[in-house]
């Protein structure tokens, strides 16, 4: 059984079709990366695939489960209980300790826990930034206070969009060597850049173009 499956899935925006009857399975512990020009539907898809949104036609299963039909409400659920994401652009609270920033994950999927929060900004490298704001942290230290966000409720699945964007040469060398390590450590993650250097850490590569899965790359993995 794969952990994600999109079977058929389109996404209509009125007129516009974004998507086009994707077909994509990824199994557990997998890498991919996602890759396409402005408008290809890397943002659609993304968005479906964190339950952000729904597709308008097809499936997607997670975990063997049906998500596609699932209301707002569920969709909810479903990305809080089993997706770490990882934005470009943070989204930390500003007025937040880095480690009060993790434990409002937890505060939403059960109940805070400082000790583990406090474990997960050491996977990453910043524990003894835990009680830095984020206007004292550098742009790298920001993202590695996300990757430690996503990771602290155990997620089945961490989806990063553009992780490395916002990032100098040297931080983003320190986050893809995280996620390289999480790769190791068993957990499925999918990567949407424009990056190709970043794309070819994945085990795959898929390219969309024009709402359509162009091609599928395997790289080095």
């Amino acid at each position: 059984m794969y952990l994600l499956d999109l079977q058929g899935v389109s996404k209509i925006y009125g007129s516009v079709k974004a998507l086009y009857g994707i077909d994509l399975t990824v199994e557990k512990g997998e890498w991919l990366a996602i890759m396409g020009p402005s408008g290809s539907g890397k943002t659609t898809m993304m968005n479906i695939i964190g339950c952000m949104d729904k597709p308008s036609e097809g499936k997607v299963l997670l975990g063997g489960v049906d998500i596609s039909a699932e209301s707002a409400r569920s969709l909810t659920a479903v990305r809080r209980e089993k997706i770490g994401l990882i934005f470009q652009q943070f989204h930390l609270i500003n007025y937040l300790t880095a480690l009060e920033n993790v434990m409002v994950a937890q505060y939403y999927h059960s109940m805070p826990d400082e000790k583990e929060a406090l474990q997960a900004l050491d996977r990453v490298g910043l524990s003894d930034r835990a009680k830095h704001l984020p206007a004292q942290l550098s742009g790298g230290e920001q993202q590695r206070v996300c990757i430690a966000r996503a990771l602290i409720n155990y997620p089945m699945l961490v989806l990063a969009d553009e992780p490395t964007g916002n990032l100098d040469e040297a931080n983003e060398g320190i986050v893809i060597d995280i996620f390289r390590k999480l790769h190791d450590e068993g957990i499925t993650i999918i990567v949407v850049t424009h990056d190709p250097e970043v794309a070819e850490e994945a085990q795959r590569t898929v390219i969309l173009e024009h709402g359509r899965i162009a091609r599928i790359v395997e790289n080095r993995k």
